[in-house]
């Protein structure tokens, strides 16, 4: 989420030994390797979608059998009293690091994630755009996940961090503003400390909705408006193309506007939303290496992630219908197969994906469809 500063500290402290106690339980097995194969980066699910270990973001959230065993680390994450979608136990090995990228897909557009680090030292520094901070044990940290950021431990010992995604009620935000510290902006910061209470029966929310079947026309005018700010604001673009662009922005959103009026979520308009989308995909791959938002990312890369994957997710209308054990009828089904198969012209599953991620199409953002 982009924030007006790279960092800012919570007026919240936590009981580092029962959290350093509660990772103790879990073995080298329990460990799961970044799903890029991030030289030692590996985590621990403890809410994530279905409540089993996975990457995914679209679906409802639950606690995982690896949070039952985390009595403590329950109440650490009730005590936000916010809705919680994705959370983990992330560990960085000795002399790696997190490698340099930024957030910009739709999960991070509105949710920030909130860092508690169970064990670390001096020598492991997160980095965000031109400022870095080490964060001490048992501290509350939040960043601005859209500028590019790493993490380095130069250390020779593990570094594990409590990582819990929400996107903040206005109560979570007023603390930010109120009662947090930015980082370089002062040093004195009251706190509250998270006492380990052995009778404590906490209650978790966590999130059921968090991508649209079929986005809302005024989701979709509100986040191409964001890109043609993004665009409009870097100024090594060419006029032309960044016009070019921009036009090819408004018309998607005035077209998605026209089938919802049509449609709404109904499955009959899947394939007219999906043709939409990927014409729009074909039509603005050209400008891949020309339209930029800052010096490292093309437009066309945040069009991809945060508006044209996350703008159909009409899997989980699927999920939804099999939880409820009604088998989709030959209609539903149909328009999920359009859906996910039709690709822009020229276009295969195998080909590179037009966002330049360097990935093959079935691997990135056709994913997404």
């Amino acid at each position: 989420m982009k924030l007006d500063h790279e960092f800012y500290q919570l007026p919240l402290t936590f009981d580092i030994e029962q959290l350093q106690t509660e990772i103790a339980q879990f073995d080298e097995t329990d460990w799961v390797a970044h799903h890029e194969s991030f030289k030692g980066n590996s985590a621990i699910a403890l809410i994530s979608v279905d409540g089993t270990f996975n990457n995914e973001f679209k679906g409802p959230m639950k606690p995982t059998p690896a949070l039952d065993k985390c009595q403590y680390i329950q109440q650490v994450i009730a005590s936000f009293g916010e809705v919680i979608g994705r959370s983990r136990l992330m560990r960085l090995a000795p002399g790696c690091e997190v490698p340099l990228h930024s957030d910009i897909n739709y999960h991070w557009h509105k949710r920030v994630r909130i860092h508690i680090p169970i064990t670390t030292n001096e020598d492991v520094i997160f980095h965000c755009a031109d400022k870095q901070v080490h964060m001490a044990q048992g501290d509350c940290w939040i960043f601005d996940s859209w500028k590019y950021h790493k993490v380095v431990n130069d250390s020779n010992e593990m570094r594990v961090h409590l990582v819990i995604d929400t996107i903040g009620s206005s109560r979570f935000w007023r603390m930010i503003r109120e009662q947090s510290l930015v980082l370089g902006e002062g040093t004195h910061l009251p706190r509250k400390h998270l006492m380990f209470d052995t009778r404590a029966q906490p209650t978790i929310r966590t999130e059921h909705v968090n991508f649209p079947i079929i986005m809302h026309p005024s989701e979709v005018s509100a986040l191409t408006q964001t890109l043609t700010e993004q665009i409009v604001s870097y100024q090594g673009n060419n006029a032309d193309n960044s016009k070019a662009f921009i036009q090819l922005l408004e018309d998607f959103s005035l077209d998605w506007q026209e089938l919802w009026s049509l449609f709404g979520e109904d499955r009959a308009g899947w394939s007219h939303y999906h043709q939409l989308r990927q014409h729009t995909l074909s039509s603005a791959a050209p400008f891949e290496p020309l339209v930029m938002v800052d010096s490292l990312t093309s437009a066309m890369k945040i069009l991809v992630h945060l508006i044209m994957g996350p703008c159909m997710s009409t899997e989980l209308a699927q999920q939804q219908a099999t939880k409820n054990s009604a088998p989709p009828t030959n209609q539903a089904a149909n328009a999920v197969n359009i859906a996910t198969e039709q690709l822009p012209a020229g276009l295969t599953r195998n080909s590179p994906c037009p966002c330049g991620s360097g990935k093959k199409y079935k691997q990135c953002h056709g994913q997404l469809v």
